[in-house]
């Protein structure tokens, strides 16, 4: 059995200070470390896809990460493993747990995952190592995976089986509590103006905040009509862009403002408890509501009953507003905040005519946001 204690200090000592994960009970020691460690800050995340991009979204800003979860949570995490850690080159340990292990006895939920586990990561071509119980074997593993994902520049995971870690007694730092943030509703009934106008007037406003723009036609207006190096164009992983600016924002001091839809919000509704919770103070989410997939074709989504404001507000922002014009917006953004703002702006739906797509790489955008913002690459 290896002492949990002693590999995860390995861990951390090799400066691994950011961690964010869904429990496993065959990770459940590791994790409680994490979460009482003071050299950790550790992020619950609420699915495996969000712990990804929260992940994701600090390792982009310059730490060194570890995203933990069950192996039956890699289903949840393939899109953004694929979609977002890939293209953008992102350096990273994932420690996944080995449920369903052939020949040990588990749940029947867990027996097909337990066979398909290395399958599934072979596909995603993410390197693997089974992590042995043997000690001494193990932090030599440890050693050689973390080798490896500076050297190459990729995510490495490490499978543990069941009963690996040794458990221990530390006390999890508690779960800090939020209370209601407020709701102002800004709107004034008028017409409502195009996403292309919006995005005008945000790309106008300081150039020293990071705009990290959802995946789709979003980010490509964002690119048309104001290419800048402040912009983070979120090619993949629908839904993410949120967790992906939680992470950063808690690992720079810049000002980080997630520009996302209303699909996308919708599919990962979890994430605003988490930034309800984690978020700081100069975090800002700007949900445009067209009430479509635009970038799909335009079918209906539901957010006409999902009023993400009030919901923010109930989940731990400062405030949520609800815009609907350019001075409604200014004046959600300049009210006082003592934690994260969601601003949810309805606008019509629609795109520009002959959209492009950004003429630059994911790794090319981000090496220009890390060049303008100081943002160390690890």
């Amino acid at each position: 059995m290896v002492s949990t204690a002693r590999w995860a200090q390995a861990l951390v000592g090799a400066g691994y200070g950011f961690a964010s994960g869904v429990p496993c009970s065959s990770l459940g020691a590791l994790q409680k470390f994490f979460q009482s460690s003071d050299d950790v800050e550790y992020v619950a995340a609420t699915n495996e896809g969000q712990a990804v991009a929260t992940v994701a979204g600090a390792v982009m800003a310059g730490r060194r990460s570890v995203v933990l979860m069950q192996n039956s949570g890699l289903g949840n995490a393939v899109n953004p493993l694929t979609s977002l850690v890939e293209p953008f080159g992102l350096p990273m340990l994932l420690i996944t747990s080995w449920r369903g292990k052939p020949g040990m006895k588990d749940e029947p939920q867990h027996e097909r995952m337990g066979q398909a586990t290395h399958a599934l990561l072979d596909a995603m071509d993410i390197p693997w190592v089974d992590l042995s119980a043997e000690e001494d074997t193990a932090l030599s593993q440890l050693s050689d995976v973390l080798a490896r994902i500076e050297a190459e520049r990729r995510c490495v995971a490490i499978v543990v089986a069941d009963k690996t870690f040794d458990k221990i007694a530390n006390a999890e730092k508690p779960v800090v509590g939020r209370s209601r943030g407020r709701f102002e509703d800004l709107s004034t009934g008028g017409d409502l103006l195009r996403r292309i106008d919006v995005l005008r007037h945000v790309a106008a406003e300081d150039p020293g905040i990071v705009r990290l723009c959802t995946t789709g036609k979003t980010g490509r207006e964002l690119f048309a009509t104001d290419d800048a190096e402040s912009n983070l164009y979120v090619v993949g992983s629908m839904g993410l862009a949120s967790s992906l600016g939680l992470g950063m924002a808690l690992s720079t001091p810049a000002a980080v403002m997630v520009i996302d839809g209303d699909g996308a919000a919708l599919m990962h509704m979890g994430a605003l408890a988490g930034i309800g919770t984690y978020g700081p103070r100069h975090l800002i989410h700007l949900v445009l509501d067209n009430g479509a997939y635009d970038s799909t074709g335009g079918q209906a989504t539901i957010s006409l009953n999902a009023p993400f404001a009030e919901i923010a507000a109930a989940c731990g922002y400062a405030a949520g507003f609800r815009v609907d014009d350019l001075a409604g917006l200014d004046r959600a953004l300049a009210a006082p905040r003592e934690g994260p703002v969601l601003i949810h702006m309805p606008i019509r739906p629609g795109s520009m005519d002959d959209l492009p797509r950004p003429d630059k790489t994911p790794m090319q955008v981000l090496a220009r946001l890390r060049a303008k913002f100081g943002f160390q690459e690890i």
